[in-house]
C-alpha cells in the first residue's frame, strides 16, 4: 500500500544510517522525526578509539551522491566524522535531529506506532509515527561487548573496550595486552606497541586478512566489487547467469582458485613462518564466518619482528596484573584492550517481531521488511556488507520508493524470504547467529535486486567502454549518486552498458511489484531495458 508523504516516519539511529535514510526521505517530502541517544550524529565515527579510521580507499567509503575530496584513502575518523556533519548538515538532516534521545519501546496499535523516548536520560515520552525505521546498524559504540572471565574484579590494572582507548600514553611502560582478530585489536595492538613495554594480540583463533594490494599491485576490490569477482564467489548466489553457472559447474575450478588466493595472502602476509598465525580454515569458510579484516601493511611486519607479539589462547581466569591462559600460560597484563566488537541491542522492539528472531537471526525481505511488520523497516541494521555506507544509501532510496509505490504483496514476500533462507542456510554453516544479515561479498547481487525493485537501471557503469568496466571495475559508491538523488527516474545518461553483459553473470528477474506508470513513461529507455528483462 502506497504511503502519503504526509505520514509521519521515526528514524532511530543517528549514524550513516540514520543520516542517509533521513537525506532521501526529507528530499522526497516526507516527514520525519530522527532520534539518536547520543549527543552527536555520526555513530561509530563520532566516538571510537585513538588514530581509527577507514580501512578502505575513500572512493569505497562516501556517500554515493557527495564524493570525498582527493587524497582522504584510508582517511582518519575524526575526517570521516567531519564529512558526515557536513552531509547532515547540508540535507537538512540535523534540523529534524532529536540528540540525547534514546528510543526504550516500540508499540503497534491501531496502524500506529507509539515509540516511548527517554530524553536526555530522564522522562520517558510517548510520540506517535505511521512508519519507523530502524538504522541503528550492526555495529554501535554504545552497545560494546566484554566478555566475562573469572576473577576480572580483581584486575587493578586497565581494563577496557578497544571504543575507550582515547590515549595512547596510558600504555607507557606497561605491558599492554589486546584480545581480538579483528580491525579494532589490529589497531589497539599496534598502537600501542608505540609506547609499551609489550604489546600483546591475544586471540583465539586466526583469520584470514585481505591485503590492500593482491600481490602489490590488484586492488583488492577488483577482486571482489566487480561483476567478474562477484560470479566467481562460492558460494554461487541463487540468481546466475550463463556464465556464472558455467564457472561454478567446472568441478574443483573454484575451490582451487579460492586455494590458491588463500595461499597468496599467506606467503604476501608472510603467515607461513607464523604457524599460530595461519587460519585453520579454508579462505571461503572463514569468510562465511563472519571474518576478514584489511590490515594495516605494518602490522605482520611488527608481528614477525617482535614488536607485537601474537599468541593463541583465550583467557581462563584474571589475577591483580597477569591474565592466565586455557593452556596454564600466565602472561603480564597492565592494560587490557578489548577488540571484540558490538552486541547489538534491539530491546525496544514489539515482543511480537523479537519472537520472530531464530538461532540464526532475524530474516527479513530484502534485509529491511518483515512480511507481517509492513511498517517497521530496517536501514543497514539487519545488513553486513563491505560498503556500509553504499548499502545504507541504496536501501534508503528503495524505502522511498517502497513508500511511494507500495510493497510487494505478502506471499511474494515470504516466497523470497523463504528462497533465500533455504540458499543461505545450505551454502553458509558457518555463519552461525550472523547467518540472516551476511550479504558481504554478494552486496553486488543484492543491490542489484533492490535497484530492479524501484524501477532502476541496475547496469550503473558509464563513458568509454561501460561494457568492458561493466565486467571487471569494481562497483563504488559514486556510481549510485542518480539511484539517491532520485534523479534516475528522469536521466538515463548513467546507463551506458549492455543489458547482456550483465547477464552472463547474472539472472535477471523482473521485480514482483508493479513499478509506477509515471516511472516508466519518464524512462522510455528503461522501459525497453525492462522488457528485455522480462
Amino acid at each position: 500500500m502506497a504511503m502519503s508523504k504526509d505520514a509521519s516516519i521515526c528514524i532511530i539511529g543517528g549514524g550513516v544510517a540514520g543520516v542517509a535514510t533521513a537525506r532521501v526521505l526529507l528530499a522526497e517530502g516526507f516527514r520525519c522525526t530522527l532520534f539518536e541517544k547520543t549527543q552527536t550524529l555520526g555513530g561509530v565515527w563520532s566516538d571510537n578509539y585513538t588514530g581509527f579510521g577507514i580501512q578502505v580507499p575513500s572512493n569505497l567509503y562516501e556517500f554515493p551522491d557527495e564524493p570525498l575530496p582527493s587524497g582522504w584513502d584510508f582517511a582518519s575518523g575524526e575526517a570521516i566524522n567531519g564529512y558526515i556533519q557536513e552531509y547532515a548538515g547540508k540535507h537538512g538532516v540535523t534540523r529534524i535531529a532529536r540528540l540525547g534521545c534514546s528510543v526504550v519501546k516500540l508499540a503497534h496499535e491501531n496502524g500506529k506506532w507509539q515509540v516511548d523516548v527517554q530524553e536526555n536520560g530522564g522522562e520517558v515520552v510517548s510520540h506517535t509515527f505511521d512508519n519507523v525505521v530502524i538504522a541503528t546498524g550492526v555495529y554501535s559504540s554504545t552497545s560494546k561487548f566484554i566478555p566475562e572471565y573469572e576473577g576480572a574484579e580483581t584486575f587493578e590494572g586497565t581494563w577496557l573496550h578497544s571504543v575507550d582507548f582515547k590515549d595512547v600514553d596510558m600504555c607507557t611502560g606497561k605491558h599492554v595486552v589486546t584480545v581480538g582478530y579483528g580491525k579494532s585489536a589490529f589497531d589497539c595492538a599496534q598502537f600501542s606497541s608505540r609506547v609499551a613495554t609489550q604489546s600483546t594480540l591475544l586471540f583465539r583463533e586466526a583469520h584470514w586478512p585481505v591485503p590492500r594490494k593482491i600481490l602489490g599491485l590488484v586492488p583488492f576490490e577488483y577482486a571482489t566489487f566487480s561483476r567478474f569477482g562477484a560470479g566467481c564467489l562460492l558460494p554461487a548466489y541463487p540468481k546466475q547467469g550463463c556464465i556464472e553457472r558455467l564457472v561454478h559447474a567446472i568441478p574443483g575450478l573454484l575451490d582451487g582458485f579460492w586455494w590458491l588466493v588463500a595461499k597468496i595472502f599467506a606467503w604476501q602476509f608472510g603467515l607461513n613462518g607464523e604457524p599460530n598465525l595461519v587460519p585453520t580454515h579454508g579462505f571461503i569458510k572463514d569468510f562465511w564466518g563472519g571474518h576478514g579484516v584489511i590490515p594495516h601493511p605494518d602490522f605482520f611486519p611488527m608481528v614477525r619482528d617482535g614488536t607485537i607479539t601474537a599468541k593463541k589462547g583465550s583467557i581462563q581466569r584474571v589475577k591483580p596484573h597477569s591474565l592466565v591462559l586455557q593452556n596454564g600460560e600466565e602472561i603480564p597484563a597492565d592494560v587490557v584492550l578489548f577488540g571484540t566488537g558490538f552486541k547489538q541491542n534491539m530491546g525496544f522492539l514489539p515482543a511480537e517481531l523479537q519472537a520472530c528472531r531464530e538461532e540464526d537471526g532475524l530474516w527479513l525481505y530484502r534485509q529491511m521488511v518483515h512480511p507481517e511488520v509492513p511498517s517497521l523497516f530496517f536501514v543497514n541494521s539487519n545488513t553486513t556488507t563491505f560498503t556500509n555506507i553504499t548499502t545504507a544509501s541504496i536501501q534508503a532510496r528503495w524505502l522511498a520508493e517502497m513508500l511511494e509505490h507500495g510493497l510487494p504483496s505478502k506471499e511474494d514476500m515470504w516466497a523470497e524470504l523463504k528462497e533465500k533462507q533455504q540458499w543461505k542456510r545450505e551454502t553458509m554453516p558457518n555463519a552461525g547467529a550472523a547467518r540472516s544479515y551476511m550479504m558481504q561479498t554478494h552486496q553486488l547481487h543484492y543491490y542489484d535486486e533492490l535497484l530492479q525493485d524501484m524501477g532502476a537501471p541496475v547496469c550503473r557503469k558509464r563513458g568509454w567502454f561501460a561494457s568492458i568496466r561493466e565486467f571487471f571495475e569494481p562497483y563504488r559508491p559514486r556510481d549510485y549518486d542518480a539511484v539517491i538523488t532520485g534523479s534516475f527516474k528522469t536521466e538515463l545518461s548513467s546507463v551506458k552498458s549492455s543489458f547482456c553483459v550483465r547477464a552472463l553473470f547474472e539472472k535477471v528477474r523482473c521485480p514482483k511489484r508493479n513499478i509506477s506508470v509515471e516511472v516508466l513513461e519518464r524512462a522510455s529507455s528503461a522501459e525497453k531495458l525492462l522488457k528485455v528483462e522480462v
